[in-house]
């Protein structure tokens, strides 16, 4: 096919995935920092043919809250996009047009253009050119449109793209299906991945089905059209197409079935599998490495001979920069360079796997550290091709190259026994020509096929394997060759340093340096290898531990679950003492034996100041003659295993955490002891007031009985210090410290220990380990109640409970009994702690059978606040009045009660109360239907939450960011929210945080018509909590919805066994109610329908909102509409349709707009108007991609409404 556009642009701008912008080969990024410029520039861009005028900017950028000053607002973005890109990439003022420069290449653009021709490729029969132009929609389309943004106007892009992806995977699958061989197993990942995607489209299911066949494993191929008739039959009511009925039939006669692979790729001129250590090792999915993918992409796509449009394998299109442009007939090589662990091999699987998928022959090799044989890693390499190639093949090959290759490879001998004996001559032209047949057999093999070479531990490599290297990658005419090379960058050898030097010099080599994973990547690899979500704050501080080394992430996850630690309920407590894996210490280990004592010992000393330390403080502490310090210093600093750390001369760190901790914990305790004394000492004797936190955790590993009393005072200082800078999780290591120094050398000093535990456990439920704070409030509790201080029982009673969120359905008696007996211990005092006790005593039996005695409990509450006139105390009456007040009749009551927490917090100074005060406040206001309050309530809670950096607060934030985007239709989004609020949560609120997000999950998975993936969780939740009737009429809704009517009608009948009155009138009353109003509805019961209405009446004007905004599932009005179009009053109906139609808009809730025009189109019937009401929930069902939306609405028009 003829190429598409020029060969080279000028302007590349990437909008999917890492936003760049290059402008002949340089790439401009300083002015599209921010949350907006981005948006604008993609906007810009997009729009690029026509000019936008300000208002339209205005309404693209902001289109629901707007800036104070809008103008001023657009002109400073416009001012940091023209900074960023030069002033004349804008024209215009009121009107404004982009002016790039051409040829401009945009990868959205770009995406729908190969997508084009991979059409075209495949319908003229070029399988193999579809095949590759495939890749690029593919590879551009999986990173996503400016991920983490948020704009109406991206979600059609957004949809637009996603549906490249998939016509891309099924180009793939179809032009894998004519090629054939091992394709195949590609074309098989290809169509699942359609399936997972969608599961309703019927191309995946025929495309596994022969993909399967085509291997040989009909069984599997017959199964999955089962499985594809069950799903359409019992979801859709439908059968197969005619299409996948004759793939199906095709299956069923043996005659027309297609011949399985043979082990080769049918119809290639190569036959090559993969070498076994290359399948081995790309068996798990590979997290993160999205640039150094791209990157490899453009590389191996000129490497390859491909047309810059037509990358092969790996997709991208591709800028030909640095030596790699030189010439089409130089060898190519790139070498991968990182520490060790760091995913090199990993990455040269990746590609290897990819390529070879896309039809590229792959040879590998490795340089082992004792080598066997010379030219070790290009004999196994070329073993490979030879052993595995085809005989008539190799009989080609080895007439030219043979005789000479024979003294590399004895067995080409036994393969092509006729070989004449290789020329003899000087040993300098024997291995002249051993090299050229090298470079001549895989320019042979380049001509009918790309070949990539891989040559892993390169740093091992010994002369005769670096000499041919060299060579190869001199050689002209080699052909469409990439050498992929990977290289421990702490471990070269002398010759090896060399050979690089010297094609760097030559631009022979490109080096691409790999570095750790991300932080959300090291959540993904945990996640991938655990199968469990882990919390915010134990992936946090397991990258910073590990600088996102893939090696040591699995070493110490697999480490922690030997010591049976769970990494979804890990924090950062148990990674610190879980100690190195002995894995971790052999790779670390094998860097620091090459070093002479001299540098160890300074290594040691700096391991003990810190990852951080100065070179001053170092030297003094050390005492060593200045020439002996300094060779230290360079020495480290040359073998990286320290580097200068920022802007002023003398700070230095240790390049990996985990060297300084394997330094640390090889020395002998005392040794340490003693070494920590002595920085103790230097740090004391120039500024201890700036150096608090350092002298603590000095003194406190070097305390003997000399150093306990100066050891537990800094610590407590260092404490009360973190404490001020909201540095909680440095607090409680402090206080810990303290405790232990007081245990060792001061056992009997119980009240100073009572204050130290009250103050750890206040340290550990800030910094989200509630678990721990539990434990530490226990004992401060026990020890209060001995020595009869009943203000430190109280203070440990109210640090043990909850401050606002309540673990669902959970009654806690032990802090019950606590809290009545601070309250007694008190005895009549009367002050703000008391208030404080009452509230908390509200919240804990709240859930309890004793919940009556709440009014009272906030009535006592309230009284005494009047009396003590204080914003606090007043603060904590209010907030247990609207506890003890939740109940659905309670309405105006709570709000007044919610805000009068809020202004009483605020006049008080108390942020933690006044975040609680905006968190009831927005519940209240969401209930009430105030959108406009709620999202300023909303925000006001995210900066706040923000402000303070407690896990509890940024949970919260994360949980209701999830249900607004479940509210406006944005169901992926609303998928990963969920997941990245629990990830925050759950370690802090291990009851709570998996609660909610299986409520949100499961009304993601109602929209998505998948809820019947959840039912066992919800099975299990009416099992553990049968005193709440939500979760049942929870799994009422998930068997209604699945269609499997007589089960539902059974649970109907359990929840309605006492006429509903058995519900208790807390904050679930609502959401309970409503959920069983659409199962009634669902089920035609018209009994229970008119028993629902006359519960449900009262509360039109409400939205349903279930716990402390979790989810909401919209206006009270729909379902009185739903019972009264059961009940026959279709007028009655009506009137509750239209009032919950204009509510949803209110909302801003398209989701329940459309599920409300197909309630009412439904009750309805035939007639002109519920089509109009179909059509319109339709179209909303398309343009989000609500297939629950989408399934009610085609069920309605098939079935006729009525």
């Amino acid at each position: 096919m003829p190429p598409a556009g020029p060969a080279r642009e000028r302007t590349r701008i990437q909008l999917c995935g890492r936003l760049s912008i290059e402008v002949d080969g340089a790439e401009l990024i300083d002015g599209l920092r921010g949350k907006q410029v981005p948006l604008l520039l993609a906007y810009l861009v997009l729009n690029r043919e026509r000019q936008v005028s300000r208002e339209e900017l205005i309404e693209a950028l902001w289109p629901e809250r707007m800036p104070v000053s809008q103008d001023g607002a657009l002109r400073t973005l416009l001012s940091r996009l023209r900074s960023g890109l030069g002033a004349s990439v804008l024209v215009g003022r009121d009107e404004l047009m982009l002016s790039l420069v051409e040829p401009v290449w945009v990868d959205v653009e770009a995406a729908l253009a190969e997508m084009e021709r991979a059409h075209e490729a495949l319908e003229q029969g070029e399988a193999r050119v579809a095949w590759a132009l495939a890749q690029v929609p593919l590879n551009i389309a999986r990173r996503g449109l400016l991920p983490g943004s948020q704009a109406d106007w991206l979600e059609p892009r957004r949809r637009e793209l996603e549906e490249v992806k998939l016509q891309a995977l099924e180009a793939i699958g179809r032009a894998g299906l004519k090629l054939g061989g091992t394709l195949l197993g590609s074309v098989e990942r290809s169509a699942r991945a359609l399936i997972e995607a969608e599961p309703y489209r019927e191309s995946g299911y025929a495309l596994l089905m022969q993909a399967l066949a085509a291997r040989g494993n009909v069984a599997e191929g017959l199964r999955v059209y089962e499985r594809l008739r069950t799903l359409l039959r019992e979801e859709l009511g439908t059968a197969p197409s005619p299409e996948t009925i004759a793939v199906h039939e095709l299956l069923l006669t043996p005659s027309r079935r297609p011949e399985p692979e043979a082990g080769g790729r049918a119809g290639g001129p190569l036959a090559i599998e993969l070498p076994a250590e290359l399948r081995v090792s790309g068996r798990t999915p590979l997290v993160g490495r999205i640039d150094e993918l791209e990157g490899l992409a453009r590389l191996w796509t000129i490497a390859a001979g491909a047309d810059p449009g037509e990358p092969v394998g790996l997709g991208g299109p591709v800028e030909i920069v640095g030596p790699l442009g030189a010439s089409p007939s130089v060898a190519r090589v790139v070498l991968l360079a990182g520490d060790p662990g760091i995913g090199k091999t990993r990455l040269l699987v990746e590609v290897a796997r990819r390529v070879h998928d896309a039809g590229a022959l792959v040879l590998a090799g490795r340089s082992p550290e004792q080598a066997l044989v010379a030219y070790q890693p290009f004999l196994e390499a070329l073993r490979h091709y030879i052993v595995n190639v085809p005989a008539g093949q190799l009989q080609a090959s080895a007439r030219e190259y043979g005789s000479e290759l024979s003294r590399l490879i004895p067995e080409l001998r036994r393969r092509v026994p006729d070989l004449p004996p290789p020329t003899p001559g000087e040993p300098e032209m024997e291995r002249y020509r051993l090299f050229e047949a090298v470079v001549g057999l895989l320019a042979e093999c380049a001509s009918s096929a790309p070949v990539l070479l891989v040559l892993d531990d390169l740093h091992w490599a010994d002369r005769p394997t670096l000499l041919l290297l060299r060579h190869l990658a001199r050689a002209r005419g080699a052909g469409r060759l990439l050498i992929l090379g990977a290289y421990r960058a702490t471990e070269m050898g002398a010759g090896f340093a060399a050979a690089l030097m010297e094609l760097r010099h030559e631009r022979l080599v490109t080096q691409i340096n790999v570095t750790g994973l991300e932080r959300d990547e090291t959540a993904e690899l945990v996640h991938l290898r655990t199968g469990e979500v882990p919390s915010a704050s134990f992936s946090d501080a397991l990258h910073e531990e590990t600088g996102g080394n893939p090696l040591f992430i699995e070493e110490i996850v697999r480490h922690l679950a030997e010591a049976g630690v769970r990494a979804g309920r890990a924090g950062a407590g148990e990674l610190q003492g879980a100690g190195l894996p002995e894995g971790v210490k052999e790779v670390i280990a094998r860097r620091l034996t090459r070093l002479d004592e001299s540098v160890i010992e300074w290594l040691r000393v700096a391991a003990v100041i810190g990852r951080d330390f100065e070179s001053t403080l170092l030297e003094e502490v050390l005492s060593a003659p200045e020439e002996e310090y300094f060779v230290a210093l360079e020495e480290a600093l040359d073998d990286g295993l320290v580097v200068e750390a920022g802007a002023s001369p003398g700070s230095y760190s240790f390049s990996h955490a985990l060297i300084r901790e394997t330094l640390y914990e090889g020395m002998s305790r005392p040794r340490r002891a003693r070494i920590h004394r002595r920085v103790g000492a230097a740090l004391e004797a120039s500024d201890p007031d700036r150096h608090l936190s350092a002298l603590a955790h000095h003194y406190t590993r070097a305390a003997g009985p000399q150093d306990a009393e100066r050891a537990i005072r800094y610590a407590m200082r260092a404490g009360e210090q973190a404490i001020a800078m909201l540095a909680h999780e440095e607090a409680a290591e402090h206080y810990a410290r303290a405790l232990e120094v007081l245990e060792r050398f001061e056992p009997d000093a119980l009240t100073r220990r009572l204050e130290l535990l009250l103050a750890l456990g206040e340290a550990q439920v800030r910094s989200g380990e509630r678990p721990l704070a539990q434990q530490t409030f226990r004992e401060a509790a026990g020890l209060a109640a001995r020595l009869g201080d009943s203000a430190s029982l109280a203070r440990a009673a109210i640090g043990a409970s909850r401050r606002y969120v309540q673990p669902p359905g959970v009654v806690d008696e032990e802090l019950i009994g606590r809290l009545e007996q601070a309250l007694e211990m008190m005895g009549g005092e009367r002050s703000v702690v008391r208030v404080a006790l009452l509230a908390r005593l509200c919240g804990a039996i709240y859930f309890s059978p004793e919940r009556e005695r709440m009014k009272a409990l906030s009535e006592e509450a309230t009284v005494l606040a009047q009396e003590l006139d204080d914003p606090q105390a007043r603060a904590l009456a209010a907030a247990a009045r609207r506890r003890a007040f939740w109940a659905p009749d309670e309405l105006q009551r709570r709000l007044a009660d919610s805000t009068e927490l809020l202004r009483q917090a605020r006049e008080a100074g108390n942020v933690e109360l006044e975040l609680q005060g905006h968190a009831w406040l927005m519940v209240d206001l969401l209930e009430q239907g105030d959108m406009e309050a709620v999202e300023a309530q909303m925000e006001a809670f995210s900066a706040g939450a923000q402000r303070l950096r407690q896990p509890l607060y940024l949970w919260h934030a994360g949980v209701w960011e999830a249900m607004r985007a479940l509210l406006s239709g944005q169901l992926e989004r609303a998928d990963d929210l969920a997941l990245r609020a629990l990830g925050t949560g759950v370690h802090g609120e291990g009851v709570t945080a998996p609660q909610y997000y299986a409520l949100e999950l499961l009304a993601i998975r109602r929209e998505q018509r998948r809820m019947g993936e959840l039912e066992q969780r919800v099975r299990e939740a009416v099992q553990e909590s049968p005193h709440r009737p939500a979760w049942g009429a929870a799994l009422l809704t998930l068997l209604w919805e699945q269609e499997r009517t007589d089960e539902a009608r059974l649970q109907l009948d359990r929840l309605a066994a006492s006429e509903f009155r058995d519900i208790p009138a807390d904050g679930d009353w609502l959401p309970t109610i409503a959920l069983l109003a659409e199962g009634a509805s669902e089920l035609r019961d018209a009994a229970r329908a008119a028993t629902l209405y006359r519960l449900l009446r009262g509360y039109e004007q409400r939205n349903v909102v279930v716990g402390l905004g979790a989810l909401c599932l919209g206006s009270v009005a729909r379902y009185l509409g739903r019972l009264a179009a059961t009940l026959g009053e279709i007028e009655q109906a009506e009137r509750h349709f239209e009032r919950a139609l204009a509510a949803h808009q209110r909302l801003r809730a398209p989701v329940y707009v459309a599920h409300t025009q197909l309630d009412w189109a439904g009750a309805l019937g035939p007639g002109e108007r519920a089509a109009e009401l179909l059509t319109a929930a339709a179209a909303i069902a398309e343009g989000l991609g609500l297939r629950s939306v989408a399934f009610r609405a085609a069920k309605l028009r098939d079935q006729g409404p009525g």
